[in-house]
């Protein structure tokens, strides 16, 4: 007797079927163009369904090679193990033919992404694909505040809006936008940016995660006071040239500058020449020049710039919102 029996003649067609499984299913793969990218979208979806086709696929080609070479030629059980393995085969067709149609089906998430820029302005970049013609993807980008519970625990809640936008997809059901969103001037450090297809997400700033969600810290520290001074001695009584600047300073609660020039003589207190309280720009910039007639009266001027008192004494003490310095007056030419 053979080692490895041959198969019935009525159950070669069976056999060979059984064993060209693998080939079968990759022909249906192709005929479902599930080919590339897509067969791997297909295990990372749809696992079980992928696995399940697989590996039904690989049972029935064991069991058509057991029928073939196992099994008593024209025997009960090797029609009962062809039966099997073609049931086996149907089946990893079945689940491939639905892995396939869902994953045709499925809508990949859009993704989102925040570029800090130059200065106060943040770039948005949104991607989305797979989208239908109805669909509408929606952006919305926000500034963030810090919320401490009472145990201690740091999150987020939403704030002012700062941008949002509902996009629809081009012919290929694509997506993709870039946008610079310019941030108020230094109340805040967090930016929240989210973007989804069809009911709004709950809020995704905390402890959790959702696809298409984001936040970025964005440290804009407020600058000190920029003070400097040039003497003008051309002209018939000398004054002197202030510049001021400053950056990110807040606009709640608002904060202005206080600038005073003290004219100065030796043994009497200083005497007030000039003072000024000024605010910045809607951008929490803050860029001034102005010029103050001291003439020869005084030996020294003291200038003084503070965003921290309103009553800035010169020399002040030391704080940090302020500024100072002292100049002779230059002797006449």
């Amino acid at each position: 007797m053979p080692r490895f029996l041959p198969v019935g003649k009525d159950a070669q067609g069976a056999a060979r079927f059984l064993l060209a499984a693998l080939p079968a299913l990759g022909a249906l793969l192709t005929a479902l163009a599930i080919t590339g990218d897509l067969v791997g979208r297909m295990a990372r979806n749809h696992p079980w369904a992928s696995f399940a086709a697989f590996g039904c696929a690989a049972l029935a080609v064991f069991l058509g090679a057991v029928a073939a070479f196992g099994l008593r030629e024209n025997s009960m059980e090797e029609r009962r193990v062809l039966y099997l393995g073609l049931v086996v085969l149907g089946a990893g067709l079945v689940f491939t033919v639905y892995a396939g149609v869902k994953t045709w089906g499925d809508r990949p998430q859009p993704s989102i992404t925040v570029t800090p820029k130059r200065g106060s302005v943040v770039g948005i970049s949104v991607r989305g694909t797979g989208l239908r013609s109805s669909d509408h993807l929606v952006v919305e980008v926000e500034q963030l505040l810090r919320v401490t519970d009472g145990r201690g625990r740091v999150s987020w809640k939403p704030g002012q809006p700062l941008y949002g936008a509902s996009l629809g997809p081009d012919s290929s059901g694509a997506i993709e936008e870039n946008v610079d969103v310019p941030l108020p001037a230094g109340d805040f450090d967090d930016v929240g940016a989210r973007a989804w297809v069809g009911d709004e997400p709950r809020p995704c700033y905390t402890r959790g995660t959702t696809t298409g969600c984001v936040r970025v810290h964005i440290p804009r520290p407020e600058e000190r006071p920029q003070l400097a001074v040039l003497w003008e001695t051309y002209v018939r009584a000398p004054r002197v040239l202030i510049r001021l600047k400053a950056r990110n300073l807040p606009q709640r609660p608002s904060r202005s500058i206080t600038l005073r020039v003290y004219g100065i003589v030796a043994g009497q207190p200083p005497r007030s020449l000039a003072e000024w309280s000024l605010a910045p720009d809607a951008d929490g910039v803050f860029d001034h020049h102005l010029s103050v007639v001291v003439g020869r009266a005084f030996s020294d001027v003291c200038i003084v710039a503070s965003i921290s008192t309103r009553e800035p004494a010169c020399p002040p003490a030391v704080e940090n919102g302020t500024v100072w310095t002292r100049l002779a007056v230059p002797a006449p030419q």
